[in-house]
């Protein structure tokens, strides 16, 4: 029984070791759908807002993300205007994002656009 915590303590330990360069790496690629959200999208978005498709959103006043990219109207233009203006952000939302993540979320959200998509009740 010892040996699998030891494994895990230590996979923990160098976990935390890692490190990154001084700037992180840009994040150019566009998401396809299927393809799994950036890492920060679930770290951040993730707490709040169901990030991927057919996913239950963690806090029930949070829309997912695939009802959010499926409003009937909605554009990437009309999205990316939505997360750079933070005062349009509900206070429990209270995030500051750079243009790059901005570009990555709304990329990652249209990804999520279908025909036909149903929303989930509840």
């Amino acid at each position: 029984m010892k040996t699998p915590l030891a494994i895990l303590g230590s996979a923990l330990a160098l976990a935390g070791c890692q490190t990154y360069g001084a700037e992180p790496a840009p994040t150019t690629a566009v998401a396809s759908a299927g393809e799994a959200p950036p890492h920060y999208v679930t770290a951040i978005c993730g707490e709040c807002h169901a990030v991927t498709d057919n996913a239950v959103s963690p806090n029930p006043q949070a829309p997912g993300f695939a009802d959010i990219a499926n409003s009937p109207g909605l554009t990437r233009a009309t999205l990316v205007t939505f997360l750079s203006d933070a005062h349009n952000y509900p206070m429990q939302m209270d995030v500051d994002l750079v243009e790059e993540d901005i570009e990555t979320i709304a990329d990652y959200m249209m990804t999520l656009q279908s025909e036909d998509y149903v929303k989930r009740p509840g």
